[in-house]
């Protein structure tokens, strides 16, 4: 065999291996640019679920990079956000009572999120008590402006992950405070303003406790006060403790004394080994039409897009207000950034509708626009609602609901998919 036969096959030897290192190397990029460092659990368990992963893989490019028309309205959410310094904190209280309307439950426009915001973190508190209802501890702070925060204490770092169920574990705070920014962006009015405050345990818990919170204080080894609360799965050996300033972090969220009436949600889970209905019958839908009406799906179908977002799977109950669902209790999201449960999304693959106006939020949030905003919103107050690997599941999850639309489309077309109704 000459030198020049030697050298000349080492040479397309090099080519070759250097060709396929290329395209593997690009192969790989594509896939990570359209799952988004993809989950190590994807919940596929039936075909639906199989048909909705193949749909992300096929994914028109517009819905991976930015859509310029969301420019100007992510501009008007800064400037709402974005609140002067108010010199009279108890004047954004005045008018509380005719904050509701039929569009929305809080004002969401001029500088009003960003005042409310501002008020609930810096008003001096009057008086702290238990917040019995509910299953998990809750306290309710008065502040000297008569108005009420419910006050979610934390429970576990940022970087705490929830492994289980898609239920277990704890509230967590930041779930509460992350689902206001992202209901904002998404333009789902009906959500409470939540901030993120901390609590000084002797100045402002103990000094101002009712005598009934204080029975439910218990001093831990080290000798610091902690609370074990007042609520259906509250016990004295699961305590919230201040941390070594002696403050307690938690979720303050804006109460307002309405009359919600409550319904279970079709789309409820057995929390226990038994499978319900909707989890075995995809046609589980024309079941739900028969009982509610289309707008309460479409809202039922928001909602669901709302919890998969941020993997919220405990909304067994849902709150009405003016026809409308109130978006309340989001503290069981950000459990886990590498689990995408699919089946909260069982509203909208199974009925296969979605409100047209729904559709084009979700349009104009494309190619990280959705987290940026939240980022660039939360800023304003200081914020630091979660990691990033949280970020990035809700961009990779955004893409989920994309290819969930996409799969509804090619199996029924626009005209039924698409509802032109106030829903959220």
């Amino acid at each position: 065999m000459s030198v020049k036969y030697i050298i000349g096959f080492s040479i397309f030897l090099i080519v070759l291996v250097a060709c396929n290192i290329y395209f593997y190397y690009n192969l790989t990029s594509v896939n990570k640019h359209v799952i988004l460092s993809a989950p190590r659990k994807v919940e596929a368990t039936s075909s639906v679920h199989k048909d909705i992963i193949d749909h992300v893989y096929n994914l028109p490019n517009e819905y991976k990079v930015k859509n310029p028309n969301f420019t100007p309205l992510q501009r008007n959410l800064v400037q709402s956000f974005n609140a002067s310094v108010i010199n009279n904190l108890k004047s954004v209280w005045n008018y509380v009572d005719e904050w509701a309307d039929d569009e929305s439950l809080f004002p969401h426009k001029d500088g009003a999120p960003g005042q409310i915001l501002q008020a609930m973190r810096a008003s001096q508190i009057a008086l702290v008590d238990n917040a019995p209802k509910g299953t998990q501890l809750k306290l309710l702070l008065l502040l000297e402006g008569k108005q009420k925060l419910l006050f979610k204490p934390k429970r576990y770092n940022l970087t705490h992950i929830i492994n289980g169920h898609i239920y277990a574990g704890f509230d967590r705070h930041n779930s509460e405070v992350f689902a206001y920014y992202l209901a904002m962006v998404l333009n789902f009015k009906w959500v409470a303003p939540v901030i993120t405050r901390r609590i000084n345990i002797d100045q402002e818990i103990m000094r101002l406790a009712t005598p009934g919170l204080k029975k439910t204080m218990v001093k831990n080894e080290g000798g610091r006060l902690c609370i074990y609360g007042k609520c259906y799965y509250c016990k004295i050996n699961e305590t919230v403790c201040p941390d070594s300033n002696g403050e307690l972090e938690g979720a303050a969220i804006l109460y307002l004394d309405k009359q919600f009436r409550i319904h279970k949600s079709p789309w409820r889970r057995s929390y226990n080994s038994k499978k319900m209905e909707w989890e075995k019958d995809n046609d589980f839908c024309k079941k739900v039409g028969m009982t509610l009406s289309t707008k309460r799906i479409l809202n039922l179908v928001d909602t669901a897009i709302f919890d998969f977002l941020i993997q919220n799977g405990d909304r067994h109950r849902y709150e009405i207000y003016k026809e409308k669902i109130v978006l309340l209790d989001n503290g069981k999201g950000l459990g886990n950034p590498m689990v995408d449960v699919l089946d909260i999304l069982a509203p909208l693959y199974q009925c296969c509708i979605i409100n047209f106006s729904t559709w084009q939020n979700l349009e104009y949030l494309s190619g990280g626009s959705l987290t940026e905003t939240i980022k660039l919103l939360s800023e304003f107050h200081g914020e630091k609602l979660t990691t990033e690997e949280h970020y990035q599941a809700i961009e990779r999850r955004l893409l989920k609901i994309y290819a969930t639309v996409q799969y509804c489309l090619e199996k029924h077309g626009s005209g039924k998919v698409f509802k032109n109704v106030v829903a959220l």
